[in-house]
This record gives C-alpha cells, sequence and structure tokens, in this order.
C-alpha cells in the first residue's frame, strides 16, 4: 500500500512539474510586442514594458478563470498586434477619439492624471472616482485575472486591457462607446453602484460589440464573442443571488449553454441569409 501511495505520489509530481516547465516554455516562446510606451502610429495606444516573471505570475493567477470561462486568452498579460488591431477599428469607426488604450501597462500616475483633466465629467465626481481608480489602477496588472479583469475606467476615460481577446477589447470598447452617449455622464457612470444598473450596462457594451462585429461582416469574430461573453455576462448575474462556488459555477455553465446555443442560432441565421459559406 505505501509503494502505491509512493508512486501516485511521483507520478504526481511528476505531472506538476511537466505543467510549469510547459507553462514556462510558453511564456519565453511568446511574440515580443511591437512596441512599449505610446504607440508611434496611434498615440491613444500605449503597451506596458515587458516584465516576464509578472506576466507569468499573472498568467498563471488567470488559470482558474481560464479554465472556468474556457478561455486561455483571458489574462494572459500578452496583447497581440491583431487584437490591438481590432480595438483601434472600432475606435476609428465611432469617432472615440479621446479614449485611452492601455493594453497591459501599470500606470496609476497617468491615470489619475487624466482623471483630473477628463473634461466630461465634474469635478464632485472627479473626487467621487478618485478611490476607484487609484486602487484599481495600482493593482490591474499584477492582480489582472484573479481579482480585476479587464475594465473600462470612466473617470479617467480609459480601457484596460490584459486578455488577448478581441471579443473581451471589443466588450470594453463597447463600454466607451455606451458612456460617451451619456448625457449626463457622471451621473451615469455613478449610477453602476445601483442594484441591476450594472447588468444593464453590461448587457449594453455586449451588444455594442456584437453589433460592430455584425456590421463589419466579421462573422468568425462574432459567432465567438457569442461563446466567450455570455459566460462572463453570468458571473455578474449570479453576484446578486449567492456568492457561493457552486452557484457561480452554475451561473457559468448556464452561461456557456446559452452563449453556445445564441451562437448557434446566429450562424443558422447568417448561413440562411447566404453571409456564411463553408467553414468559419
Amino acid at each position: 500500500m505505501k509503494r502505491k501511495i509512493q508512486k501516485v505520489r511521483s507520478f504526481f509530481a511528476l505531472e506538476v512539474a511537466y505543467l510549469l516547465i510547459t507553462a514556462l516554455m510558453a511564456g519565453c516562446a511568446t511574440t515580443p510586442p511591437p512596441y512599449t510606451g505610446v504607440n508611434p502610429a496611434n498615440t491613444q495606444f500605449e503597451r506596458g514594458i515587458p516584465v516576464p516573471p509578472l506576466d507569468f505570475a499573472g498568467d498563471m493567477l488567470s488559470k482558474l478563470p481560464q479554465l472556468l470561462l474556457w478561455n486561455r486568452k483571458y489574462g494572459n498579460h500578452q496583447i497581440s498586434k491583431e487584437t490591438e488591431q481590432k480595438l483601434q477599428d472600432f475606435l476609428a469607426h465611432y469617432e472615440l477619439t479621446s479614449v485611452k488604450v492601455r493594453l497591459n501597462q501599470w500606470a496609476p500616475h497617468k491615470e489619475l492624471a487624466r482623471l483630473v483633466t477628463n473634461p466630461n465629467i465634474g469635478w464632485p465626481y472627479k473626487f467621487l472616482y478618485f478611490p476607484s481608480t487609484l486602487i484599481v489602477s495600482l493593482l490591474a496588472r499584477p492582480l489582472s485575472g484573479l481579482l480585476i479583469s479587464d475594465y473600462f475606467d470612466p473617470g479617467s476615460n480609459t480601457i484596460n486591457i490584459f486578455s488577448d481577446d478581441p471579443a473581451i477589447a471589443l466588450h470594453e470598447a463597447g463600454h466607451a462607446l455606451d458612456f460617451s452617449r451619456a448625457q449626463f455622464k457622471g451621473t451615469y457612470a455613478l449610477a453602476r453602484m445601483a442594484p441591476g444598473v450594472n447588468l444593464f450596462q453590461e448587457g449594453i457594451a455586449t451588444n455594442e460589440a456584437m453589433y460592430y462585429l455584425e456590421e463589419e461582416k466579421q462573422y468568425k469574430e462574432l459567432i465567438r464573442a457569442y461563446k466567450v461573453l455570455y459566460p462572463a455576462y453570468g458571473t455578474y448575474a449570479i453576484a446578486y443571488i449567492s456568492s457561493a462556488p457552486p452557484a457561480y459555477l452554475g451561473a457559468i455553465l448556464l452561461g456557456h449553454w446559452i452563449g453556445r446555443s445564441a451562437a448557434h442560432d446566429k450562424e443558422w441565421q447568417l448561413r440562411t441569409e447566404g453571409k456564411i459559406k463553408g467553414e468559419l
């Protein structure tokens, strides 16, 4: 019996070592970013300085959410040029020229400066948003994927991206678009604290992302967006009912089922209309 237990433990240790080595090799093999700091071709975008140990740790912290959301690009801290380009195209399409985009960047000082100089909200709101902008911008990069995910900060009018996933990036851009259309922007942003308002705003952001993808005939990304964004929405909805792990898991699984059903229906609709031919 003892020998069997020792064999099991040895096998388990080898498996863990194999996974760690594989993860390290994957992290070392990532393509270097095209630039660091401000994008010389588009000053709206800034990239954080690559810090392999920090980014690897962030990716490791994101493994459980990646598993639950069935999305290995969630919180992986490696933003590709393709994801950046899709986000850039969205902002250009809706002429969101005042929005700043930070790609895996740690810049609390810059965020606070943007908050102070943001012309879209009044000073009372700037004082109210100051703590959240400071705390989230301090913790976002090192803890993104675990405590904090990709997000749009209405106080600084900034999109922060840590996941190499176009659907997630466009969802955050959808928040920026929704915020830009609000007449009383400070009040609209603060209203998120009221029960149910965040579900309303999350739904709008998701719909804006999907509407854009369909309008631009990016059908492959559209079908995938259903599978990515619906499970994520479930995490917001379940928060009003229970914080117990089984309920959280159930909400995500329900989101997966609804998202895949909706993706199937949308694909069938697009094929019926002759907009999709062959495999996606």
